[in-house]
């Protein structure tokens, strides 16, 4: 078990997950870290906004300005995706997928994290789309497969 004072919410994950049953992520997308506790972690799954801005209409994504100040975890316009719920077991091989210690700005995250809490809790999460406990060794056999 990892010490969890080893992530930190507002640090990036870069992850191959799992976001429904039946479909797998081909690549390894950005996830950003809002809540750290002993056995777990919850991410927020991030995407560009580049060619996707018509995604901004739906009240379920939430647009991070990589500017304003600059951002270092993140590198151009991205949108926080808060209807999905990403659980994934507190394990040393995260760190791995950590490329940066730094954090998103203190005043974009609080922000990001109440508006996520806030969806959350008024809003019905589709089960389809909602992925709970991610486990160790899913993330794992897909790190292997991208190593290979």
């Amino acid at each position: 078990m990892i010490d969890e004072s080893k992530l930190e919410v507002g640090q990036v994950l870069w992850l191959n997950v799992k976001y429904q049953k039946n479909v797998e992520s081909k690549v390894e997308h950005p996830m950003l870290i809002c809540r750290v506790e002993k056995k777990f972690i919850e991410v927020i799954a991030l995407d560009k906004t580049a060619g996707k801005l018509h995604q901004l209409f739906h009240k379920y994504n939430y647009l991070i300005n990589s500017l304003n100040p600059k951002e270092s975890v993140i590198f151009e316009d991205s949108y926080a995706q808060l209807n999905t719920k990403l659980t994934i077991e507190l394990t040393e091989e995260l760190i791995k997928a950590r490329k940066t210690v730094n954090k998103l700005s203190q005043d974009k995250l609080q922000d990001l994290i109440e508006t996520y809490n806030d969806y959350q809790k008024y809003n019905q999460i589709n089960d389809e789309i909602n992925v709970l406990e991610t486990q160790l060794n899913e993330l794992m056999e897909e790190w292997e497969m991208l190593q290979a």
